[in-house]
């Protein structure tokens, strides 16, 4: 009776600790213990495309105006918001919206010389434009005026977003230029800067 219960004891003791074995193994069997720490890396990577927006200034939307010319010829006739800020700034103006996310540079054309409804025409090369990233009395400079093409050119560079462009517009008229209302279309266009046109 004794070894009988010896044998019990026993098999209570193995019983219970294959148990407590069996439940460990159950609920730790995620926990891997090393000697070592490890590591491992990936990239992350992300891509933003360059978005610009510009708008024209309220006096450039609505057109280049040179008014009445009485007297020919004529040269460098001013366009009419050439100097009509407070200290003879201009007021034409293409502005860089706030929400772009890149420098800009300005391109501009002319779709013609400036055309007649009889179909005469003030040369292309007539019509002359300098554009800054400030104004003054002075600047954009009549000296560093630009003709007119009717290809893209390079107007300006690097207006930042939340900034403007700033332009002057001029026109030369020849002696025997027949009368008559004169019109044509000037294109602007922004680029990211330092891209062509």
């Amino acid at each position: 009776m004794k070894n009988k219960m010896n044998f019990n004891k026993n098999f209570d003791t193995i019983l219970v600790f294959v148990a407590a074995l069996s439940f460990f193994l159950f609920f730790f069997q995620s926990f891997v213990l090393t000697g070592h720490a490890t590591e491992g890396s990936t990239t992350s990577n992300v891509s933003i495309a360059k978005y610009l927006a510009i708008a024209f200034g309220a006096n450039l939307s609505n057109g280049i105006q040179f008014g009445n010319v009485n007297t020919l010829p004529a040269t460098n006739i001013n366009a009419t918001h050439d100097y009509d800020g407070p200290s003879d700034e201009t007021t034409y103006t293409v502005d860089v919206s706030t929400d772009s996310n890149t420098n800009i540079d300005f391109c501009t054309k002319a779709s013609s010389g400036l055309t007649s409804p009889a179909l005469d025409v003030i040369g292309v090369g007539n019509e002359t434009y300098s554009a800054d990233n400030s104004t003054t009395s002075t600047i954009p400079a009549l000296g560093s005026e630009t003709s007119f093409t009717t290809s893209y050119v390079k107007a300006q560079n690097v207006t930042a977003p939340g900034n403007s462009s700033y332009w002057r517009f001029w026109l030369d008229i020849p002696a025997a230029q027949p009368s008559g209302d004169y019109n044509n279309t000037v294109y602007f266009k922004g680029v990211v800067s330092g891209l062509s046109c």
